[in-house]
């Protein structure tokens, strides 16, 4: 019983050296990597907005200017691995399609401002963009809501890194179409959860003119004009450190058309970010995750080795312990018994 108890305690020593030798180099990293296959959704909420509502009306295309309205942006992100299969690319990279639907309350109903589909290749450690496989972008609008173009991605896209550090990155913008550098700031807790600060700043750009209906900037006007979208941005993100995912994201939007000789119109102006319901999941879910990676990173090696070490010893001494002699029978032996009783 001692000799059994000695070998399962061994290899049970042995197991748990062996788990924290691996615990870096094959356990961690492999859970530090994004899943092919991801599915999640967010939600973003801004009130007191400004916003242009694209609609037909009687089978006419009509552009209403709303203000002070609440805007809730839903987006989903999904993975799709058999375009990474068909690419004959590695599993090292990862392609996810993107969907945000925009949204107005407007008399108590919500109503849709836009929607937009974008295909992106990712690194599934870094993060960054890889362009692998057929990465696209919307470029849809009421005469064609299904267009779109090959988009070449570059920088951070939907996460970063595992392992953040406290520096700057390049962080994709998709009104830009290009990756601006984002700074780290400080370090928070949101619901106990440690998180990065990065801000991105992006100055007035203007971006594509358009020919737009005068009676946009100038009620009653008859004919088109041409106005110019000028882009501006003050984007804050929360990012959990060990796993990359934004717990929280907020943005300061000023999108405006500008025409000459007329005021600027906005067509998203306001600040938008995730609501509390996605950022307190976030934090339960992406903070219970890190807390498990950091466990694996950085004790995993010396709880294993340590309580190894004590299983394989105690293990070893009850195998190789002698077994104790038989104590000698100091009975009467029964001749004498006999004897004493004649």
């Amino acid at each position: 019983m001692r000799r059994a108890l000695g070998g399962i305690l061994a290899l049970l020593g042995a197991l748990f050296i062996g788990i924290g030798l691996l615990a870096k180099p094959y356990i961690f990293n492999s859970l530090a990597t994004v899943p092919l296959n991801q599915d999640s959704t967010s939600v973003s909420q801004g009130l007191d907005m400004a916003v242009l509502y694209p609609h037909v009306v009687d089978g006419k295309p009509v552009i209403d200017k709303l203000s002070g309205v609440k805007v809730v942006s839903t987006r989903e992100v999904r993975g799709i691995p058999g375009v990474v299969k068909q690419a004959g690319v590695e599993d090292t990279d990862a392609f996810w399609q993107t969907t945000v639907k925009s949204q107005a309350e407007v008399d108590g109903q919500l109503v849709d401002l836009s929607f937009s589909d974008t295909g992106v290749s990712i690194d599934r450690i870094s993060g960054e963009a890889t362009n692998c496989c057929g990465d696209y972008t919307s470029v849809g609008d009421l005469t064609d809501p299904t267009a779109q173009k090959p988009m070449t991605h570059a920088g951070q896209v939907f996460k970063f890194p595992f392992g953040v550090q406290k520096t700057t990155y390049q962080w994709w913008d998709a009104d830009l179409e290009m990756a601006v550098p984002i700074e780290f700031q400080s370090e928070e807790k949101i619901e106990g959860t440690t998180v990065y600060v990065f801000k991105q700043t992006i100055d007035p750009t203007p971006l594509a003119s358009i020919e737009a209906p005068k009676s946009l900037f100038e009620e009653g006007a008859e004919g088109n004009v041409t106005a110019t979208e000028v882009y501006s941005n003050t984007r804050t993100l929360y990012v959990e450190p060990v796993t990359g995912v934004v717990i929280e994201g907020r943005e300061q939007i000023n999108s405006v058309y500008e025409a000459e000789g007329y005021a600027p119109i906005a067509k998203t102006v306001g600040e938008i970010g995730f609501d509390d319901e996605t950022v307190a999941q976030n934090a339960k879910d992406w903070g219970a995750k890190a807390g498990l990676l950091s466990f694996i990173e950085n004790w995993l090696l010396l709880v294993g080795l340590v309580l190894g070490s004590i299983l394989v010893a105690i293990g070893a001494y009850l195998l190789l312990k002698p077994a104790k002699a038989a104590a000698p029978d100091t009975a009467t032996p029964p001749t004498a018994r006999a004897a004493r009783h004649t």
